[in-house]
């Protein structure tokens, strides 16, 4: 019975020790709430501004248009300055359009040696499209489309001049698929060298076609086209004042304006006369030559702007008072 007892007071003493010893256990802590960073208005457009480029340049790249790739990581790069991955893809890119440019005008030049002038344009073209500013492919392809234009004049005037050797009162022969699938051919060049950025040596082609086919309405409806189109681009862009001379090109080159195109240019007449009736009101305390400057330039644009007619008449007669004066 002791031995009972004593085993029971053994087992009840064990279990206080374990209850104790549970007791002095700290309870295992709570985890940490996450905290929810939220972006500022400004890092939401930028991400979503870099999302964007980030699949424009994979798309563009996707689709072989390596040049509009490398514009979309040199804005990935100034997006996200610390990005080496978007510097390594500006430069892979520049890379390869180097080597490709290299390339195309390499086999040009032979084309263009061994008198293939067909070839020689296309690989042009291509130098272009990869790099819109190649001094070296623009040049070549005004001389392509000059031997060209220059050989079609001289075939017609032969052609007229034999024809009327021949019966003078016989009509000209009718124009063949062949004949007119070739003239289209010859206005893709100028037309795709006018796009890719050059303007000058563009449109110099461009009227050396019209004048070769002046009846052509068709052909001459696409350069106005795209003349008008490029003015246009200039407008939205802020400069009005080289978009104007274009305009008017578009209508020249077409022939006729198309609709819509006259008040265009009438109404950036008059925005570009009020923009220097403006500087000259804004010239005339300080420096009246230059008012005087402004309000001739803004009825050379907008003839009809009388305010500036009337300040310029106005500015005109204090000239004239002073020098009375002195006499």
């Amino acid at each position: 019975m002791i031995s009972a007892v004593r085993l029971l007071c053994r087992s009840l003493t064990v279990g206080l020790v374990l209850l104790a010893g549970c007791a002095q256990v700290p309870p295992a802590p709570a985890p940490a709430p996450v905290a929810v960073t939220r972006l500022s208005p400004q890092d939401e457009r930028l991400r979503a501004a870099t999302a964007k480029h980030q699949q424009l340049a994979t798309q563009a790249k996707q689709a072989g248009d390596l040049a509009t790739a490398a514009t979309h990581y040199q804005i990935l790069t100034l997006l996200a300055p610390n990005d080496a991955v978007y510097r390594n893809e500006l430069a892979a890119t520049r890379a390869e359009i180097g080597r490709r440019v290299k390339e195309n005008l390499a086999a040009g030049n032979a084309a263009m040696r061994s008198g293939d002038t067909d070839r020689a344009a296309e690989s042009m073209l291509k130098v272009l499209a990869l790099e819109p500013e190649n001094a070296e492919a623009a040049k070549s392809l005004r001389d392509i489309e000059a031997q060209r234009l220059s050989k079609i004049q001289a075939g017609r005037a032969a052609k007229a001049g034999g024809a009327g050797a021949v019966n003078a009162s016989k009509a000209a022969p009718p124009r063949t698929a062949a004949s007119a699938a070739s003239d289209a051919y010859e206005l893709e060049q100028p037309l795709e060298m006018f796009k890719a950025g050059d303007t000058t040596g563009g449109l110099r082609d461009l009227k050396a076609w019209v004048e070769a086919n002046p009846t052509d309405k068709a052909g001459r409806n696409r350069i106005g086209t795209a003349v008008y189109d490029r003015a246009r681009e200039l407008e939205d862009q802020g400069a009005r004042e080289q978009a104007l001379p274009l305009y008017e090109q578009a209508v020249a080159l077409r022939g006729e304006p198309a609709l819509g195109w006259t008040s265009r240019i009438q109404a950036l007449k008059r925005a570009l006369g009020n923009e220097y009736f403006d500087k000259g009101v804004k010239a005339w305390p300080t420096n009246a030559a230059q008012a005087v400057k402004d309000w001739e330039t803004s009825l050379r644009y907008d003839p009809q702007n009388a305010k500036s007619a009337a300040r310029l008449k106005e500015a005109r007669q204090t000239e004239v008072k002073p020098a009375a004066a002195k006499k």
